[in-house]
């Protein structure tokens, strides 16, 4: 097992998820030489797995949280901005329980969230009745149901763009890289990662930045003087995949004192059914017991007029999100807040460690570390809050249009690749597209949905490693592939990925940091 000795940088971030990309962005783009590593995936754990719904109206009647709520409201405004391809807001129908009375007051704090948060702006959010089609799946309640319209984000792509505006500002990229250990020295941290063939790299960096979400605490442990008094526990959450059982964009929200169960439309023509479990103390990965999704599959068809069975299911899956609280306990229907941890014993080499956080308030915590850091290294002005990501630069004064310019530029694109290019890809679609003038120039089908220009594209700018990155955490195509498909995916990526032009623009796209402004 060699160790080598890697590049210098400013700061080192341990953790691709959404929280560590936004770190790398920020960072990157004020000047500092980053470079990111994950020791799988990058967007790999709940980044790529959760329902997609920012925390809206329904969270705030809730909790009442108002600081929370106003980073939330500020960080969609600027989502809907600067990447207008992974944002979309959908009416839900929320169903209330049968056993638990609301107070009137609920009125109140809605109107104060529209009004004041909100600004005003959104009066669609004010409570209204259902219609008749959105009503059709649901069986006859004591209370009758309302809409809400609630955002959603597509917060694997998010991470994706974040770590391409990174590494447009020469940061660095990489995955599959195992945190061994981190230690002080002289005012610089010195970082050991080990690759997938266990050669083991050593790193100089100024500053030290732990992100690993749910995994923060075993990364603490291989950080020398990472002492602290912040902790998260883990919300438990239970997702399952089933064809979408109703006509029309609405989902829903069916509330009980067992807790909430969302439905949520998922890549055309599927459900996602995700509900939390509990509040778990240790991270370890784990998978849906049988008696958890009947369970699940009873709640919700206690709502339903045609029941689901469990041969609905055509996927299941747990995932477990960080909670941050500073009560004694969190409680499983917390929301994702975040907490920043300074430590820097020496004066000079500073850690800051990330205790829970999400994409809800991705740029406002990266936003404040690159604050933290900047008592430590020289930092560039901030780029203007409502900057594109790469994506998101559509040029075009609504994201409709874009899509109608693309539509006339490629008009032999059929209409679902039309729509899963501009809503995957935004403006990069061009880039996708370019020198294209027939399907046939796509190359063939590799999987269902996936042809080789996009498979080619995505390993060359997006660090894919293997087919679950493309079929899963790049795409949601996994849905329509079977393990065949998979299978030959793999052969085509493992073929791939040695070729020279693959290699040469994979580094391209995740050039090495230069030595960095360490002085």
């Amino acid at each position: 097992m060699a160790n080598t000795q890697g590049k210098s940088c400013d700061v080192l971030i341990i953790g691709g998820g959404i929280s560590g990309a936004a770190i790398a962005a920020e960072c990157a783009q004020r000047g500092l030489a980053v470079l990111l590593c994950d020791r799988g995936d990058v967007g790999g754990a709940s980044s790529s797995q959760s329902d997609q719904i920012l925390p809206g109206a329904l969270h705030f009647l809730r909790r009442h949280n108002l600081p929370y709520f106003n980073k939330v409201i500020k960080e969609k405004a600027l989502l809907q901005q600067r990447a207008p391809h992974l944002y979309c807001e959908r009416p839900f129908v929320v169903v209330p329980s049968q056993q638990v009375a609301h107070s009137p007051i609920s009125r109140i704090w809605l109107w104060l969230f529209q009004h004041w948060l909100q600004g005003g702006k959104r009066p669609t959010l004010t409570k209204r009745h259902a219609s008749p089609h959105q009503l059709a799946p649901l069986a006859a309640g004591a209370h009758p149901a309302w809409v809400l319209v609630e955002s959603m984000v597509d917060d694997a792509r998010l991470v994706i763009e974040n770590l391409l505006s990174a590494a447009s500002h020469q940061a660095s990229i990489r995955t599959q890289q195992t945190l061994v250990h981190a230690r002080r020295t002289n005012g610089l941290w010195h970082s050991e990662l080990q690759g997938p063939d266990g050669q083991i790299t050593t790193l100089t960096s100024r500053c030290l930045i732990n992100a690993t979400g749910a995994q923060i605490a075993e990364a603490q442990e291989k950080i020398e003087g990472a002492e602290s008094r912040c902790w998260v526990e883990l919300k438990r959450k239970l997702f399952l995949v089933i064809p979408k059982f109703y006509q029309g964009d609405q989902g829903y929200l069916f509330e009980s004192d067992c807790g909430q169960i969302s439905v949520s439309p998922y890549h055309d023509h599927f459900c996602l059914v995700a509900t939390v479990t509990g509040v778990e103390k240790v991270a370890a990965p784990s998978a849906a017991t049988e008696s958890e999704i009947s369970d699940l599959l009873r709640r919700l068809n206690e709502h339903l007029i045609t029941p689901l069975s469990a041969d609905s299911v055509l996927r299941s899956y747990i995932i477990q999100q960080p909670l941050y609280s500073d009560a004694c306990q969190a409680t499983a229907d917390g929301v994702e807040d975040y907490a920043l941890d300074l430590n820097c014993a020496d004066g000079q080499s500073p850690l800051i460690s990330v205790f829970g956080g999400s994409f809800a308030t991705h740029r406002a915590m990266a936003q404040q570390a690159a604050e933290m850091l900047g008592q430590y290294v020289q930092l560039q002005a901030a780029a203007a809050p409502a900057t594109p990501l790469p994506g998101g630069d559509v040029n075009a004064t609504s994201f409709d249009q874009f899509i109608l310019g693309i539509a006339s530029q490629f008009p032999w694109l059929p209409s679902h690749l039309l729509n899963h290019y501009c809503r995957t890809y935004g403006a990069r679609a061009r880039l996708l597209l370019a020198g294209s003038k027939r399907l046939a120039d796509l190359g063939p089908q590799l999987t269902p949905g996936l042809y080789q220009r996009e498979a080619e594209f995505l390993v060359q700018h997006e660090w894919v490693r293997c087919a679950d990155d493309i079929l899963w955490r790049r795409t949601r195509l996994g849905l329509y592939a079977e393990p065949n498909d998979q299978e030959q995916l793999q052969k085509w990526i493992s073929e791939h990925l040695p070729s020279p032009s693959a290699t040469q623009a994979y580094t391209m796209w995740c050039n090495p940091v230069s030595s960095g402004q360490i002085q």
